[in-house]
């Protein structure tokens, strides 16, 4: 009767603990699932270019990627011969390429010279190659603006928009698909430099910064 109950005994021990390993793997395997949830929200709300950056830290590969582009364009634009006025950074968003609008576009106006497109269909071309999107934002300075020709009335908003959607024109003509373009005006309500309390020169400066035609690929 003693052995019995011994055996008993060692039964409902080694049942116990058999629960107990359960219970802990299963209260490991909610904790893993709670952390994994954790992460995937968090990287819901990263910017496409900080996704991509760790991407490639993770991966160790930056083949196909944001960052692949913006090497690629920064080489085409600072190398020989360059493009002039256009510059290219790494942003939160994406890949952002800033286009002068003095090379572009002569004052006032929003047909885009075709000397410029030499230059800057090579940094386009290697845009189009992408599947990426791409948002055209045309940007002002501060400077009021105000035309009326033919009773169209023009001002910096206006001006801004048809100068994205000149360059959203070009780029439908080199083959991007209209799924891929976007377009807005800005006026001056996005400066590179901010011009207040500016004068003279460095505030000729700043102006000449905000003017621009922006080109966002995320």
């Amino acid at each position: 009767m003693m052995t019995n109950m011994r055996l008993d005994d060692l039964e409902k021990r080694d049942s116990d603990e058999g629960l107990d390993s359960f219970y802990i793997s299963f209260g490991d395997l909610m904790v893993i699932l709670c952390v994994f949830l954790v992460m995937l929200l968090s990287m819901s709300n990263i910017e496409v270019g900080s996704f991509e950056k760790v991407k490639q830290v993770m991966t160790g590969n930056s083949e196909n990627t944001l960052v692949a582009l913006h090497e690629e364009l920064e080489e085409i634009i600072r190398g020989v011969p360059g493009v002039p006025g256009a510059s290219v950074v790494l942003a939160e968003q994406g890949v952002r390429v800033d286009l002068d609008t003095r090379i572009l576009f002569a004052p006032g106006e929003a047909i885009i010279d075709k000397q410029a497109l030499l230059s800057i269909d090579r940094v386009l071309r290697q845009i189009l190659d992408t599947q990426y999107l791409v948002d055209i934002e045309g940007h002002s300075d501060d400077v009021a603006y105000y035309k009326v020709v033919d009773g169209e009335v023009s001002t910096n908003w206006t001006l801004s928009g048809k100068r994205a959607g000149s360059m959203a024109l070009h780029m439908l003509d080199m083959g991007f698909s209209k799924h891929r373009l976007r377009t807005v005006g800005y006026a001056d309500t996005r400066p590179v430099v901010d011009p207040t309390n500016k004068r003279g020169e460095v505030l000729a400066k700043a102006r000449e910064r905000n003017r621009r035609v922006s080109l966002l690929v995320r």
